[in-house]
């Protein structure tokens, strides 16, 4: 377990901080933070597509560790080569390779998560997805800090370059990981690409899925926010402070969920609850303008983000077919990312208004995924309980 969250942070670490970095390079080099939001978009917005065909390899693998690793070694790939294309080429060209190295991004997301259940104990599962939570949020803290820090005393593309060694290095731990492929598969398979049918057609996944994916637009578009604000601030590296102190939160709630997790039947509620309570302070945020305050209130709506991703990942494990829980895991964090590189475009092209009305526009996905998604949880169960009252009335 200690290999493997190493392994999920470095490579994680370079997925976080790219999406600060690629966004300080385009202002750098172009000028235009609305050229570095689409920058950031044609990097994660493959996910979705590649998302089960991903899941699918690590179904099947007899080794899944060699996929993991070949995929963290692709990804970094690409940043090494955008970090000298851009600026350099052709704009076309670096969206395509951007593109091409996205398409790795399922495998260390949602696939690498899939595998925990060959790694420990079924009962102590809730907890090792508290730690994967972790991961989630010690890169968020350390990768768009590196990033920007090294950035403003060297270059953007020492920052990159930064990121890379990050992944690479990630990509040779999970090579040698101890995955053990027989433990957690049923010796049938499911026919191709059956997951991402699954998600969508088994209620409460889609449920969790749909409202996390509504709500991470938001999140999504928080990188590109945080650069432009920076930027109106003259203050660079405040963007990788900002974003540090959203995954702060984010830590601290998912060592609260690791503590105290819930149980498999409440997952989905909380993630619902965590959602609404982490739009509410990005509103507040809008009407801040000090940088200081609007870390708090980053902070503050980070701290909700560690359940709301423990909760999922346990929601998404008990409702997936054992042998779909790669193609589940990875369809699922496709579309959640796939959504916040749509919130990046749109931060991007939102990027000639004030900051208040993009933190506004930014808290207004989570709050409405997670309303939406309470509403959907909640109303068939009423109905369900009044059912079973009449029924007993009649009897």
């Amino acid at each position: 377990m200690r290999r493997y969250l190493a392994a999920a942070v470095l490579v994680r670490l370079a997925d976080e901080g790219s999406r600060v970095v690629l966004v300080l390079l385009a202002l750098q080099r172009t000028g235009s933070a609305t050229v570095g939001g689409f920058l950031v978009a044609a990097f994660v917005f493959p996910h979705v597509v590649a998302a089960p065909w991903a899941g699918l390899l690590v179904d099947r693998a007899a080794q899944p560790q060699r996929i993991l690793a070949a995929a963290a070694s692709c990804f970094a790939a690409a940043l090494a080569c955008a970090a000298l294309m851009i600026g350099n080429v052709a704009l076309g060209a670096v969206f395509a390779l951007l593109v091409l190295g996205g398409c790795c991004g399922p495998v260390i997301t949602g696939s690498l998560t899939s595998q925990l259940p060959a790694l420990v104990a079924r009962t102590a599962l809730p907890r090792a997805f508290g730690l994967d939570s972790l991961s989630y949020n010690v890169a968020g803290i350390v990768g768009p800090a590196l990033g920007a820090v090294i950035a403003g005393a060297f270059s953007p593309a020492a920052a990159m370059f930064s990121l890379v060694a990050s992944a690479a290095i990630g990509g040779g731990l999970l090579a040698i990981l101890p995955i053990d492929a027989t433990v957690s598969r049923p010796q049938v398979q499911a026919p191709h690409l059956t997951g991402i049918v699954t998600v969508f057609r088994q209620r409460v996944l889609g449920l969790v899925t749909a409202a996390s994916s509504v709500g991470q637009v938001g999140a999504g578009s928080l990188p590109v926010v945080a650069a432009i604000l920076a930027a109106r601030h003259h203050h660079a590296a405040a963007a990788g402070y900002l974003m540090a102190a959203y995954a702060s939160g984010g830590l601290i709630g998912s060592i609260a969920w690791t503590l105290r997790p819930a149980g498999a039947r409440k997952a989905p509620l909380v993630v619902m609850v965590a959602l609404v309570a982490s739009g509410v302070p990005l509103a507040i945020a809008a009407a801040i303008h000090p940088l200081l305050p609007t870390a708090v209130f980053f902070a503050m709506s980070g701290l909700f983000l560690g359940p709301m991703v423990g909760a999922l990942f346990t929601a998404r494990h008990d409702e997936a077919p054992p042998q779909l829980r790669a193609q589940v895991f990875a369809v699922g964090a496709g579309v959640k990312t796939t959504a916040g590189a749509c919130g990046a475009a749109l931060a991007g092209l939102l990027a000639h208004l004030a900051t208040s009305s993009q933190l506004l526009v930014a808290a207004s996905w989570p709050l409405a995924g997670g309303c939406l998604g309470l509403i959907a949880l909640l109303v068939p169960q009423a109905r369900a309980s009044q059912a079973a009252g009449a029924a007993v009335s009649r009897s």
